[in-house]
């Protein structure tokens, strides 16, 4: 018997982390504790090797591709978020629960969530995928 084929299973991790990047920042990574441009990098998240790690040289904050986020609230995989968010008007919860492979309850509040934007205080309507 063959694995059941989820669709979060074809969305790549890789491009849902760049696309996200390019959403929250564009072409410059800034601190949100002190505004600083002032940033490097400082590794991938451990066991999520597609999300970066940055310090800010100015303050010496550690952040995160999902810090300031609707994603950081939880430890549901960005790609599942990413379907979510495309299927959001054509699926009932329910439906994606099951496509997901998540309960109903969560796949409830991960699209309240991002009805208020996938950036805290930006809000953010047109994801470019």
């Amino acid at each position: 018997m063959s694995k059941k084929l989820l669709i979060s299973d074809l969305i790549d991790e890789a491009k849902c982390y760049e696309q996200l990047r390019e959403l929250k920042w564009g072409n410059r990574i800034e601190c949100k504790e002190c505004g600083s441009y002032e940033v490097r990098k400082n590794g991938h998240d451990q066991g999520i090797k597609h999300r970066q790690r940055y310090v800010c040289k100015n303050c010496n904050k550690s952040f995160t591709d999902i810090t300031d986020t609707v994603f950081a609230s939880n430890h549901v995989p960005i790609q599942k978020w990413v379907v979510c968010w495309l299927l959001k008007d054509n699926m009932s919860n329910k439906e994606m629960a099951k496509a997901l492979d998540l309960p109903p309850k969560i796949v409830s509040d991960m699209r309240s969530e991002l009805g208020n934007g996938v950036i805290k205080s930006n809000f953010i309507d047109n994801w470019d995928w």
